[in-house]
């Protein structure tokens, strides 16, 4: 996955809302960004980054609202009546989830359907009090 032995991939993620300056700033100008900021905190100097590429994911990110809970709620009622549904990720079910807890979600829905059951509670994911996304009590 990388051009050549001895190298690395490196993924950057900035938070920003479509239309401002962040979002709008052109491709290689973001890409000098990037570089700059990992020589800023040490992982590389600019002279030995080989390459770069920009991704711009609109609505990555649920935003939450006061009604949210009881939105979701509606959505996760919904969905159940599908035996056959595995929703994942943060757009799939509707809320943050980091990374590692989206990855997750997957192998867990792949999982599900290996073997026929739900075995996995994917909803579970994330759910603990430290994310204070959801209250357990």
């Amino acid at each position: 996955m990388v051009p050549e032995d001895g190298t690395t991939a490196l993924g950057l993620e900035y938070f920003c809302t479509e239309g401002d300056d962040l979002w709008s700033m052109r491709d290689e100008e973001l890409i000098n960004f990037g570089m700059e900021e990992l020589e800023k905190i040490g992982l590389g100097k600019k002279k030995d980054f080989q390459d770069g590429f920009v991704a711009r994911v609109p609505k990555a990110y649920p935003v939450y609202d006061s009604a949210y809970r009881e939105k979701l709620i509606i959505i996760r009622r919904f969905i159940e009546n599908f035996e056959n549904l595995q929703v994942v990720g943060r757009h799939g079910m509707f809320k943050y989830n980091n990374m590692d807890h989206s990855i997750l979600t997957g192998l867990y829905a792949a999982e599900n359907i290996l073997c026929g059951c739900r075995k996995h509670d994917i909803w579970s994911l994330n759910a603990n009090p430290e994310y204070h996304e959801e209250d357990l009590e």
